[in-house]
């Protein structure tokens, strides 16, 4: 069966195992999970199944709305394995493992959260920053690590197609270690791809030498004692 696991600002509270049934979530007593938080609404969202078997997620006329990959419900939506159901600051991912430990796992024991007397209504500014914030960790974007630092470059800072990698100045992404200006990561017609301008420093796309290669998420590039891992945008 699939799981819904909830999230508070990142951390992993608690998986749920769904069955057959529809699951009404809100801060309500009466609710199949109950979030006791004032910003969650009493009627929330429902997660059911539909006739062609898919599971869809639907927004139950909450105060702040329920989002999913940061889009604002508007019609019941199916669900992919993956998808982040968001409101607030908490979040249900639908069948996803998470890598952190979960701190309770007994399906029906309700979460030790602040327990309110109203729902709270957010501020418009807040609604917005919490949905660009997780529009953006949704987008295409490389995890760099060189020389012992570490950082995250979204791809579409930039208005143009193509990222430059590389110590230079001249580049888009500057990274401490590794190529001077020589490592190309680009979106064309079908995605993204990687390009190795230097014929004479060798790149490294998951173990294989290669000149060029298109990039699907999880690939490593290698160079020069530079590390990019790729993830790609999440529809």
């Amino acid at each position: 069966m699939p799981t819904l696991t909830l999230v508070a600002e990142r951390t992993p509270i608690k998986a749920y195992e769904l069955t057959t049934s529809a699951v009404n979530i809100g801060r309500g007593e009466d609710m199949d999970i109950v979030i006791d938080n004032v910003s969650v609404s009493r009627r929330q969202a429902r997660v059911q199944p539909a006739a062609d078997g898919r599971w869809v997620v639907e927004d139950l006329s909450s105060a702040n709305g329920t989002y999913v990959n940061g889009e604002r419900l508007a019609a019941p939506t199916p669900l992919s394995r993956g998808d982040e159901i968001s409101f607030g600051k908490f979040s249900l991912f639908f069948d996803r493992v998470m890598k952190l430990p979960i701190q309770e796992r007994e399906v029906g024991v309700k979460p030790e959260l602040p327990r309110p007397s109203e729902t709270f209504h957010m501020d418009l500014k807040e609604v917005e920053r919490l949905r660009k914030t997780l529009a953006l960790k949704r987008r295409a974007h490389l995890k760099w690590e060189a020389r012992g630092k570490q950082d995250t470059f979204y791809l579409e800072r930039l208005e143009r197609s193509a990222v430059l990698v590389g110590q230079s100045p001249l580049c888009d992404l500057r990274v401490p270690a590794g190529p001077k200006h020589h490592v190309l990561v680009l979106r064309n017609r079908t995605g993204y791809e990687v390009r190795n301008l230097s014929s004479w420093h060798r790149m490294r796309v998951n173990g294989a030498v290669v000149a060029q290669a298109p990039l699907k998420g999880g690939d490593v590039i290698e160079t020069r004692g530079l590390r990019l891992t790729f993830f790609d945008e999440i529809a």
